[in-house]
Formats: C-alpha cells, structure tokens, sequence
C-alpha cells in the first residue's frame, strides 16, 4: 500500500475506473463519463490512470473487452455477434476489425485454437507460486469430475468487493492478502445478518488469455440485489468496496475440499476440459470460489442451462 496520502488517492481512483470499466463491458461510454462519475476532471483522471496502471484508460478498456470477448470465444455457447454486443460492440464488423488488430487472428479463427499463448505459462506460474505456499511444500490438483457437480440458481446478485492485487505478482498477493480481508468481510455480513451472503474470489479478467502479470484478483461478498439495505450500502461505502453486477441464472457448482488457491488450477482445467467435450458451455466469464471454510470451497460456474 502507497502512504503518500495523494498517491494512494489517485491508486483508488484508478481502481474505481477498473471496476466501472468492468461492470459496464457492453454498455457504450466515453472517458468523460468516468471522470464525471470519480467527480475530478478529464484531464487528471486521464494523466492519473495512465501514471497507476502504466496503460491509457481506453487502452485498458479495449484490451479488457477484447480479453473477455476472447474468454467468451472459448468457453461461451454465444455466437459471435452475440458476444461483440455483450461486449461493446455496435456491430459485428466492428467487433471483428478491433480483435482481428489486437490478437492478429479473427474471432472464428481464435474459436479453433487448442491452446492459447498464455494458457501454458499462466498455468505454470500459478502452479508454481502454489507450491511455495503450501505448507507442506507441494500443490493437491484434486482431479475434478463433471460427476462431483451439482447445479444451481442465483438470483440477480451484486459483487462488492476489493482488489487483492492488480498486475505484478497477483496470484502471490492474492494469498498473502486473503486471511485479512476475507475476515473484514465475514466482520461485514456477521454485524448485518446476511445469511444468503457469500465470500467470493476470482479475477476481473479473461484466464489465461489476460497475461499473468495484468491480472486483476478480488475477494468480495456476493449479495442477492432483494437482501441489500440502506445500512449494507452505508458500511460498503465506508470500506470503500466496488460493485460489480452479477447476472442471475443456472450455475454448475462443484463443491472442493482445498482452500482456494488449491483449487484455482484445476478449476480452470476443469472448466476447458468439459467445454472442449461439449458437456456444457459457460453463459459468461465470471465463474467464481465461494470461501466456505478454511479449506473447503465451492466452484460456480455460469452456464446455458439448456445446453447440458
């Protein structure tokens, strides 16, 4: 964390942009409109952002709807017009012209490949940084089966959460900060009553197609949008915790016994395995880990009911 008071407040300020950038990937916007809702101007919050994150602000927003339009190619039961507008895109010529320049390959070529260019590192670097946690020196990659899966139904639902990590070594600062904030949050739902509430983790971005050092991890409470209060609102302000929508629907959910960093790995093997065999196809990219206990969690993937 930055103790300069004015470095610390323009590092909120740009993490306030990462989240509105995300909770609104297709809804059309313009860098005034960021600026205006932080409530500073353009020109500071253009020279701010760019000085935190090291990339323009609408570089970020390109690169990040690209990212996940290319996680919907992969593992999404939507067509390719489809997922232009889910993320952002007026047209399906416009959508394939800015991935096409991004990733040097079109959307239905992107859709064929086996394996990504990062997929390989990312998954390595993860594996790796786990081990040298692990306690007793070496990572469990439980062997996940589609036959150890349940399903369920999340209603409309909002994410408030907080930033572990943004870029360096995310994954490593991911573990190092989830005792702390994990047990801010139960502080949270416990002083309020929340009993449908959930701690979750997950990224922001598209794994593995986000390279690994740009990797946005979160830990966050997952509300029912019915269950929130006016004193909830008050005591997530006072934390100063971002929101993100979660859309309501069907999730295929696998219960784990390893604590979350455990599960990261095979969870993402899990989720393009059972893709790739056509078992069943995500609806979105915003699968998560419920923390249930200190070494138990729940894996919830969005997915098109439909399709199973």
């Amino acid at each position: 964390m930055n103790h300069n008071p004015a470095a610390h407040e323009m590092e909120l300020m740009a993490i306030k942009a990462l989240g509105f950038a995300d909770d609104h990937i297709s809804e059309s916007f313009e860098m005034k409109d960021v600026s205006e809702w932080l409530g500073i101007s353009y020109s500071y919050f253009y020279h701010s952002f760019t000085t935190v994150t090291g990339e323009p602000y609408w570089q970020y927003v390109k690169r990040h709807r690209l990212e996940l339009s290319a996680g919907l190619l992969r593992h999404s039961g939507f067509n390719i017009s489809e997922i232009g507008d889910r993320t952002g895109y007026a047209t399906v010529a416009a959508y394939t012209k800015a991935f096409t320049q991004y990733f040097n390959r079109s959307p239905r070529s992107f859709r064929k490949i086996d394996i990504l260019p990062n997929e390989k590192r990312t998954l390595e670097l993860v594996d790796l940084i786990v081990q040298a946690f692990d306690k007793k020196g070496h990572a469990i990659t439980p062997l996940f089966s589609f036959d150890m899966t349940e399903t369920d139904q999340l209603p409309e639902s909002t994410l408030f959460y907080t930033l572990l990590s943004r870029g360096q070594d995310p994954i490593a600062q991911m573990i190092m900060k989830m005792t702390r904030e994990e047990q801010r949050l139960r502080s949270i739902i416990s002083a309020l009553n929340l009993p449908n509430a959930k701690i979750i983790t997950s990224t922001l971005d598209s794994v593995p197609v986000t390279d690994y050092e740009r990797m946005s991890m979160y830990v966050g409470i997952l509300i029912p949008n019915k269950d929130i209060t006016t004193l909830f609102l008050q005591m997530a302000i006072a934390d100063k915790l971002m929101t993100k929508r979660i859309p309501g629907g069907h999730y295929i959910t696998l219960p784990v016994p390893t604590d979350f960093a455990t599960a990261g790995i095979p969870m993402y093997e899990f989720i393009d395995r059972y893709v790739k065999e056509g078992v069943f196809k995500m609806s979105g990219t915003h699968f998560f880990i419920s923390l249930v206990a200190p070494n138990s969690c729940v894996i919830y993937i969005p997915h098109l009911k439909q399709l199973l």
